[in-house]
């Protein structure tokens, strides 16, 4: 992913939050806050041929919350809002599993806003997440109510 493109990221990630999303206002609080987040991630860009653009941004992060000795990754998965409802989400993760198992992460770890219902159909859909906890303040949206996440995770190991 280049530069300009995680500049983009980070503006889409800001627009998703004050729309309420799946960011919370409070997500990053500067580009910069942005780029010391995925400092030594893998990021990926999604192109889709017919428009010659980027529209969806994917990285995998090695996971800050996991305290094991396995290397657990943390997808960040965005669609420009103009370019959802097309399963394009689905896609991203679909390829963040792959390129995380090529990578050899050990497992992946999703937390979701509790509102974020589309991401939520997306990792039940799989199968393969199980959902392990609920943190009843994930984030603030824009009008200033606490919003929880959920929690996920997938053991990558495992075919």
């Amino acid at each position: 992913m280049s530069e300009y493109q995680l500049s983009q990221t980070y503006h889409m990630i800001q627009e998703a939050a004050q729309r309420g999303d799946g960011y919370g206002i409070d997500e990053f609080h500067s580009e910069q806050d942005f780029r010391r987040e995925i400092a030594g991630s893998d990021c990926f860009a999604v192109n889709v041929q017919r428009k010659r653009r980027t529209d969806r941004w994917l990285h995998t992060c090695r996971s800050k919350f996991y305290r094991g000795a396995a290397d657990v990754v943390d997808p960040f998965i965005i669609v420009k809002r103009t370019e959802r409802n097309q399963k394009l989400g689905k896609f991203c993760m679909k390829k963040a599993i792959e390129y995380s198992k090529k990578l050899a992460y050990k497992g992946m770890y999703v937390d979701t806003f509790s509102n974020n219902i589309a991401v939520q159909k997306i990792l039940e859909n799989f199968g393969t997440f199980v959902k392990v906890g609920f943190l009843p303040l994930g984030g603030k949206l824009q009008d200033g109510q606490l919003v929880g996440s959920l929690i996920y995770y997938m053991d990558l190991t495992a075919s």
